[in-house]
């Protein structure tokens, strides 16, 4: 063997201890991260939940619902909404009518 060919082999062990130490720290990183993101994921689906159970509730208390029966125990009486409502839109907004589709050709000298 010749004084090059040793010096490499002599290279290649550390170097390949080296990078399999860096590839397996990367590796721990990796999973640490991905634990997380699971635990991130899992806590945002509860407080999903927990927005929609709010939501229900404050449904319970002030919601439209909720208004009209106070109103009712509150003595107030509904009153109808004919003489005072006004139609905005009656019929849905014209379209414009485009010109049918064809071929054109512009040419501009100069």
């Amino acid at each position: 063997m010749s004084s090059t060919s040793s010096g490499v082999l002599r290279l290649a062990v550390p170097t390949y201890v080296t990078l399999l130490l860096v590839v397996a720290a990367l590796g721990v990183m990796n999973q640490r991260d991905y634990d997380r993101q699971r635990a991130l994921m899992a806590r945002k689906a509860t407080l999903l939940e927990e927005v929609a159970l709010a939501r229900r509730d404050a449904a319970a208390v002030d919601g439209p619902l909720a208004v009209a029966a106070w109103a009712r125990s509150a003595g107030m009486v509904p009153v109808p909404e004919g003489g005072s409502s006004i139609l905005v839109a009656p019929a849905p907004a014209p379209t414009p009518e485009l010109p049918t589709p064809g071929m054109e050709i512009r040419t501009v000298w100069r």
